[in-house]
């Protein structure tokens, strides 16, 4: 296997293979479910062929060895001016993320006073229905297809009634890498009463966190906001582990809000080989320029709604009902 040593960087690179072990340091090193195999195969549906290896502090990169390229795409979680390197920045979006302290208890008393008598309302409201009601988690493994499934019925017939797509429906390819991440590295928290299941949230554990992907459960189950609970029942699974960080991603903050989910900026940005190769790129400035744009109105939109929105309860005296997801 060759390599190539810089002593004066404690780096070690190893452009053609990556050695025995190295990728298994991922997930304690990041605790982060992008910065994992299966992330690579199923999402990025790329297979990394090299690796460099940093030995103070200890960082395992791994690449695919492009000589022609003219530029690489990051998202890095910090500052991207801290690379000083030729760059742009492509897009970027917040990370939901809530620190768990170290008990359920603790954690729901970081929780506002609203979200904590909601919960306790529409757990009381589930247990007076169904007295038999279980939590449990699983490793969907084979099932992951079936499970899928499942969630994804119940998520159309939701957001058919509302009037929506769901993304998974709009997004080529986007299902099968999901189920293909779950069967290799998901968990899944069951919620079952009578012998059925009520509600299915795919979960993923790495590192000292937590990982809440996707949530769906049964239409007729809306009076339970089982969404929230779900969510919340993950977090003290969590706890239970001892895992100090519960990670749910991007998407609607509102209900990721109120479970003390607080936005963590990650940012896509291009490194090129030097500033006159950045300049040249024309066809990449042009192509954010017109994505910029988009977004734009699309923040105004979902702006002026939520403003209407609080407008009307304050109006009626009415407060937002539990969150959905």
């Amino acid at each position: 296997m060759a390599e190539t040593v810089y002593p004066d960087l404690q780096a070690t690179v190893f452009p053609d293979a990556v050695p025995a072990g190295v990728a298994d340091e991922l997930p304690d090193l990041y605790s982060s479910l992008p910065c994992t195999l299966e992330w690579f195969a199923c999402h990025d549906r790329l297979e990394p062929q090299g690796a460099c290896v940093l030995d103070g502090p200890r960082h395992v990169l791994l690449f695919r060895a492009l000589p022609q390229a003219r530029r690489i795409h990051l998202e890095v979680m910090f500052p991207p001016a801290e690379l000083r390197l030729a760059r742009r920045t492509l897009n970027s979006t917040d990370h939901m993320v809530a620190h768990l302290p170290g008990s359920v208890e603790a954690y729901t008393a970081t929780l506002g006073k609203s979200t904590r008598q909601n919960l306790r309302l529409y757990e009381n409201r589930l247990r007076r229905d169904h007295p038999d009601v279980s939590v449990r988690t699983i490793r969907p493994a084979e099932r992951s297809r079936e499970l899928f499934d499942r969630f994804l019925e119940w998520k159309r017939e939701r957001f058919a009634a509302q009037g929506r797509a769901i993304m998974w429906d709009t997004e080529t390819g986007l299902s099968e890498g999901f189920v293909e991440l779950a069967r290799r590295r998901g968990e899944v928290q069951l919620v079952s009463a009578g012998g059925d299941d009520l509600s299915i949230l795919f979960a993923f554990p790495v590192g000292h966190a937590m990982y809440g992907a996707q949530a769906a459960f049964r239409p007729d189950c809306e009076r339970y906001r089982l969404g929230l609970l779900a969510y919340y029942w993950l977090a003290g699974d969590a706890i239970g582990r001892g895992l100090s960080e519960l990670n749910l991603m991007w998407g609607t903050g509102y209900y990721k809000e109120r479970l003390g989910a607080r936005p963590k900026r990650a940012t896509r940005v291009s490194v090129f080989r030097s500033q006159q190769v950045r300049v040249y790129s024309l066809d990449e400035a042009t192509e954010i320029a017109v994505r910029n744009v988009k977004r734009a109105g699309k923040r105004y939109y979902w702006s002026a709604r939520h403003a209407a929105g609080r407008a009307t309860r304050a109006v009626t005296g009415h407060s937002k009902p539990g969150a959905r997801t």
